[in-house]
């Protein structure tokens, strides 16, 4: 399995970040301190407050843009979740009117395919390895249990035509879950965006360091937003194994209704 940092506890990922923001912030401060000349300062001041806005503006666009950009792609992910629930649920339906035998194999197929989704098909997508999935097996059994109905004389067309629509309906949205689970965020603009951060950081020191104690407030809050910042877009980055991710609950009740025998009319005597 992949490390990677987006799928540690949201907790974690903060603390790695305020380590490494404060941890450079102080190497940064010792360095100046040490090598920045007295008689150099105030030029140093000077340059680094001329500097300030720009790094400032250029870290706040990057990381408003990273945040924007993976929380439409977690908004997404969520969004085919749902449809693939509701095209699931339309399919457990359909399958209510058929004989128990027929019934009993397309839902229990669609439980061990749906109960997969959380954990290997979440896992396997975090891990930009979809072909480790079971579930597109488990998904192909499915789609064969359904087209095999078709070929027998006694399901109803409206029944047969309604499971159609709705495996059709999960094989796309699964699709589009691999599409976004294969994706990830593009490696410069997060150095970019880091190292625009870690510029920030210094310019702020340098002032400091002139300016004398009274500013470090300032340069705290700043090494602060770095490290809020950074930890929000790794937190938001991956949206099926981080602390942000795609909730799973619609799939669980799906599959409990199912077990329960709510798409099994004969189970509940109706």
């Amino acid at each position: 399995m992949n490390f990677s940092v987006s799928s540690l506890p949201g907790l974690v990922i903060l603390v790695i970040c305020l380590l490494g923001a404060f941890g450079f912030a102080w190497l940064v401060a010792v360095l100046l301190r040490r090598y920045l000349p007295e008689s150099s300062r105030s030029d140093a001041t000077y340059i680094a407050g001329k500097y300030m806005t720009a790094f400032g503006s250029l870290f706040a666009f990057l990381t408003g843009f990273l945040i924007n950009s993976e929380y439409a792609t977690l908004k997404s992910a969520q969004s085919y979740v749902g449809q693939e629930v509701a095209a699931a649920t339309q399919l457990a339906s359909a399958s209510a009117t058929l004989p128990p035998p027929d019934a009993d194999r397309i839902q229990d197929q669609m439980v061990v395919y749906l109960t997969s989704l959380p954990g290997a098909e979440w896992s396997s997508l975090s891990n930009k390895k979809p072909e480790d999935s079971p579930s597109g097996q488990y998904l192909s059994d499915l789609q064969q249990q359904v087209y095999t109905l078709s070929e027998r004389k006694y399901p109803s067309t409206a029944a047969l035509s309604s499971m159609a629509g709705g495996i059709e309906e999960m094989t796309q949205a699964r699709r589009q879950r691999l599409v976004i689970g294969s994706s990830s965020l593009p490696p410069p603009l997060l150095l970019l965006c880091l190292v625009a951060g870690a510029a920030l950081i210094v310019n702020a020191l340098v002032t400091v360091v002139k300016a004398g104690t009274k500013y470090s407030l300032m340069a705290t809050g700043l090494i602060l937003l770095v490290a809020l910042d950074t930890g929000a877009i790794l937190a938001i980055t991956d949206p099926f194994q981080g602390p942000f991710r795609a909730k799973s609950a619609p799939i669980e009740k799906l599959v409990q209704e199912i077990q329960d025998g709510r798409y099994k009319p004969w189970v509940n005597g109706r």
